[in-house]
């Protein structure tokens, strides 16, 4: 088991959009190098039967300096089921490891 990695914090806020699940988040740079963000992925689980419906990858290719933070937008188009309670898992690729962070909504 290998611990998460502090370097890249992740802030997450989670929602919905026509007819696809989103998110939108945060990456900053905590250490005091350059950190190359290669891609994020997005996995949406149904919170009531903990069933994965949705996943998608989103290619970044951006170096974030230090202290800077990078937004972003990520969506799953298509779910099936379509809108139900929902548990969000975002993994962030990065020159320094991955980073993963969770959102639910209701």
């Amino acid at each position: 088991m290998s611990a998460q990695n502090p370097n890249v914090a992740i802030k997450l806020a989670a929602g919905t959009g026509a007819g696809e699940y989103c998110v939108k988040g945060s990456l900053k740079n905590l250490t005091p190098a350059p950190v190359a963000v290669s891609y994020i992925e997005l996995w949406i689980y149904d919170a009531k039967t903990c069933k994965r419906i949705c996943v998608t990858r989103k290619v970044i290719n951006h170096k974030i300096k230090s202290c800077d933070t990078l937004e972003f937008d990520l969506c799953c188009k298509n779910p099936s089921p379509a809108f139900v309670p929902a548990i969000y898992y975002v993994r962030v690729h990065h020159s320094s490891g991955i980073n993963e962070e969770w959102a639910f909504s209701t």
